[in-house]
């Protein structure tokens, strides 16, 4: 058998590099995001009609307390709630330190308003949900809790939970709607006030908190013929691995918080200050693949 030599002439012009790079930064973005995707092995049905789901609302945000069951997962969980495995930790920080989940711990998760049926209606079938109870917080009173949590009247609630009177106290748990058992639909967090972008910066706050801060400028980098437009990332040269960067557009005058996931790679023009995901460009009203921005990060 004879073999052939088979020599790959060097890649030297522009365009071509430009295109090698493009290709490597948006691989690396894929390889993260599908870390966090698809397993066909997992079920995504962790609700039965037989359970209940307690509900909370903080800074506004309506949070489910899920209790974790046997053989449930970061990935199932995150899965039956549409909410990435990323966001899921960033909501429960002590995940940071174990990701193992243990039986019978509670993991907090926000929901959107079109999870929660208030009202049975003519389609509704007791197999396919279960009962959310809404647990009454301190100083709370049940004209804001029917009123400005969840645009009911009052007398609904009251005769939904038997109430003799207005008065409720910390702790009372009050029978607000019905949850599916399918799980929450990815489309009803579209449109939606990014949650991963409200953590990521409270957790800037907090790093920044007894820090040193840094600033930064320069040309901004993303894939934009992606369609990708989720998670947000980021590669910096500087900025801490797992931190979180802010970046601004002067132009829109918009800030986007992202996660700092590697450096940036060889390749790229010194001026290069930071490479977004599309998700993370699109947030700031990111139009050419390359564009000024403002940095702030911690080292």
């Amino acid at each position: 058998m004879r073999c052939v030599d088979i020599n790959f002439a060097p890649v030297k012009t522009k365009t071509a590099m430009k295109i090698l790079r493009s290709l490597f930064v948006l691989l690396l973005f894929v390889t993260v995001k599908t870390a966090f995707s698809q397993n066909t092995l997992e079920p995504i049905w962790l609700l039965t009609p037989r359970d209940s789901v307690l509900l909370i609302v903080e800074d506004g945000r309506k949070v489910v307390l899920h209790t974790v069951k046997p053989k449930q997962t970061l990935f199932s969980i995150s899965r039956f709630y549409s909410l990435g495995m990323e966001k899921l930790i960033d909501y429960n920080p002590a995940l940071k330190e174990n990701t193992t989940l243990q039986i019978g711990s509670t993991l907090k998760i926000p929901i959107p308003n079109k999870a929660i049926r208030r009202y049975k209606g003519k389609s509704f079938k007791s197999t396919e949900y279960t009962p959310i109870y809404y647990i009454v917080q301190s100083g709370e009173n049940l004209f804001q809790i029917c009123k400005r949590y969840f645009d009911m009247p009052v007398d609904t609630i009251m005769k939904r939970n038997r109430l003799k009177d207005v008065n409720i106290k910390p702790g009372q748990r009050l029978h607000i709607g019905w949850m599916g058992i399918e799980g929450i639909h990815a489309d009803w967090r579209k449109g939606t006030t990014n949650p991963q972008d409200e953590v990521f910066h409270l957790h800037y706050t907090q790093e920044r908190n007894g820090r040193e801060e840094f600033d930064g400028q320069g040309v901004c980098f993303w894939q934009k013929d992606s369609k990708e437009n989720g998670d947000l990332y980021a590669m910096h040269r500087e900025a801490g691995i797992g931190t979180i960067i802010s970046v601004y557009n002067p132009m829109s005058q918009r800030t986007v918080y992202a996660k700092v996931i590697s450096r940036i790679p060889d390749g790229f023009e010194r001026n290069t200050e930071v490479i977004l995901s599309p998700g993370a460009a699109r947030k700031i009203g990111a139009i050419d693949p390359k564009f000024f921005v403002k940095v702030k990060y911690i080292k």
